[in-house]
């Protein structure tokens, strides 16, 4: 996702902000950085490499979730990929989130930040009786590789 940055006043534009007049001033007249494309597009990848990862390595792993952020967070650098990990192995905590830094030699040139719940506990987060830290939300699921079978 591309930032967008009005030119007359400066103010950053979230994605529905983007093709409308600036609520700040009402100007047209936009900056879009059209890099952050590519690097979303490649955080994305390394996102699904992570889960392909994740899967193969613990056999409890049910679901493997995207964490988003708001606005234009995701294509940020600094910005640390998301994943919920769903596991019949976890043991319930509610919302712990884990970081890591990034591990360059394993493909995993960002940091990365992992939150693992029960399968009772996502049921919560689906009703939105357990809530994830402020402005996250669920993304898009991850899939599981064909080569770990869904039996596993």
């Amino acid at each position: 996702m591309p930032h967008t940055q009005c030119k007359q006043c400066g103010r950053w534009l979230t994605s529905e902000e983007s093709g409308q007049p600036c609520p700040r001033c009402g100007s047209l007249d936009w900056n879009v950085f059209a890099q952050d494309c590519a690097l979303a597009d490649d955080k994305a990848t390394v996102a699904r490499k992570m889960a392909r990862m994740h899967f193969r390595a613990d056999a409890g792993l049910q679901k493997v979730i995207r964490l988003t952020g708001v606005g234009e967070a995701e294509s940020r650098p600094v910005e640390p990929i998301k994943l919920l990990e769903v596991n019949t192995n976890s043991i319930p905590s509610d919302i712990l989130p884990v970081s890591f830094g990034p591990a360059p030699a394993s493909g995993i040139p960002y940091s990365s930040i992992i939150v693992e719940v029960t399968p009772a506990e996502f049921a919560r987060i689906q009703a939105q009786e357990l809530k994830l830290p402020r402005g996250w939300q669920l993304g898009e699921e991850l899939p599981r590789p064909a080569e770990t079978g869904e039996d596993r």
